[in-house]
């Protein structure tokens, strides 16, 4: 049988860092989500980085009891195996609408005790919720893992195209509206994405619909951006 991709795990120290991840997108106002003035982010930035890893960590704790542990780790126990049931037809849709390989052979889905999920490319984690059912943290790994291609394939084409970092985050985040489409028989819920991307994600269904081609569909978002 071939091995799984993709290992739901719990990781205190990722936890962490996904924790500084979503402090990092309030601190650059990334999207609609972070407009609104947090006193724990506010006080947390006010602080040096190694301080503010130990307030994270004494904070989610508690999550890590041998009690609590129990439970998360059943949990992740129980995400490995629906998400082994799909691993296979998602990869499968996954690179035929970006015409390339998923480029990573491990990669790790940590549960985490924030309500933002953040990822790494370089280092190959993702996380996913800590807080909710087993579906949900499926949908949210399509999602996140959809980013790990973007980041490989089209970042830097972005770039050569003179698009700033932000329009091409801004882009990143669009193209998950391509998960309503051809994949909505693997999935929960829709990928309602962020209300100040609304424009970009019609311009990319508009496209994907008409040409099935993920570089259309790219030169599309990217006209958006203008």
């Amino acid at each position: 049988m071939k091995k799984q991709i993709v290992t739901f795990v719990i990781d205190k120290n990722l936890d962490i860092k996904n924790h500084l991840i979503g402090l990092d997108s309030y601190k650059r106002k990334l999207h609609s989500k972070t407009i609104s003035k947090n006193e724990y982010y506010e006080t947390l930035l006010k602080l040096p980085f190694k301080k503010r890893k130990e307030i994270i960590r004494k904070n989610i704790e508690r999550f890590y009891s041998p009690e609590k542990n129990k439970f998360t780790r059943t949990l992740a126990k129980d995400i490995n195996k629906e998400w082994g049931k799909i691993e296979a037809r998602y990869f499968y849709k996954l690179e035929k609408i970006h015409g390339h390989p998923f480029p990573y052979h491990a990669v790790k889905a940590t549960l985490s005790s924030a309500n933002r999920f953040g990822y790494d490319v370089e280092g190959k984690w993702f996380a996913v919720s800590m807080m909710q059912n087993k579906f949900i943290s499926i949908d949210i790994a399509m999602h996140e893992l959809m980013h790990f291609m973007f980041h490989k394939y089209y970042w830097k084409m972005c770039e050569r195209k003179g698009l700033s970092w932000k329009q091409i985050w801004d882009i990143k985040e669009s193209f998950t509206v391509l998960l309503n489409t051809g994949f909505a028989n693997l999935r929960f819920q829709s990928d309602n994405g962020y209300p100040e991307h609304k424009q970009i994600r019609l311009a990319i269904t508009k496209s994907w619909n008409k040409y099935h081609n993920f570089e259309k569909a790219l030169s599309s978002a990217i006209q958006c951006t203008h």
